[in-house]
């Protein structure tokens, strides 16, 4: 099976994004990386009439830092986090979380707001940066919001955008140099997505 016919956008600037969702607003699918929206189109689990490439917006595959939080723009791939592009604690244990995600070359496309905001209940992200306490910047044109992950996840697949609303950022606090964490996943094989998933994390600094 192959996709419907739908029109393809690539925006050249973040401002054009939430017009764009609310134009069309639920037919609209925003891609960074597609590795999740692709096989959805090709099996026609999503029908939309536009598709929005946001994927060369060099704002969303930035990150900054200070002495409590880091914020990582959306379009940071699976392979900058494994490859080591957050430095310190919390970058290692991202590498390492990032590392475990189905295959290199999934990893090179992926995108770390793309996974967020398809909330799969078996995808790495969701179950680990809630035991990170991670926080969403969400935009709709000029307006923000932040929203823990943790409270805006609803129900799988359902990260609570509201309409012409997408994912920015994601904030996290830094872990100290003394915290501890894990995670472990259950898959029938390599590189599938998990069966059961568990993640914690302690640090006294950062209650």
């Amino acid at each position: 099976m192959k996709p419907v016919c739908f029109d393809y956008h690539q925006v050249g600037d973040s401002r054009e994004i939430s017009g764009l969702l609310l134009q069309s607003g639920h037919h609209t699918k925003i891609m960074a990386g597609g590795q999740s929206l692709g096989p959805m189109l090709n099996l026609r689990l999503v029908q939309p009439t536009l598709v929005v490439d946001i994927s060369r917006l060099s704002e969303l595959k930035s990150f900054d830092s200070d002495t409590q939080h880091l914020n990582m723009g959306a379009c940071i791939t699976h392979a900058n986090l494994e490859d080591g592009c957050i430095p310190g604690t919390t970058g290692e244990a991202l590498a390492i979380i990032a590392r475990g995600i189905a295959y290199r070359a999934v990893r090179n496309r992926g995108t770390l707001g793309g996974s967020l905001a398809h909330a799969d209940p078996s995808a790495d992200w969701i179950t680990t940066l809630m035991a990170m306490h991670a926080s969403l910047r969400i935009r709709n044109g000029d307006a923000t919001r932040w929203a823990a992950l943790s409270e805006a996840m609803t129900a799988a697949f359902d990260i609570g955008l509201q309409d012409g609303e997408w994912i920015e950022s994601v904030r996290l606090p830094l872990l100290s140099a003394d915290s501890r964490w894990g995670y472990s996943k259950i898959c029938r094989k390599t590189g599938e997505f998990a069966n059961a998933m568990a993640a914690v994390r302690i640090d006294h600094e950062h209650r």
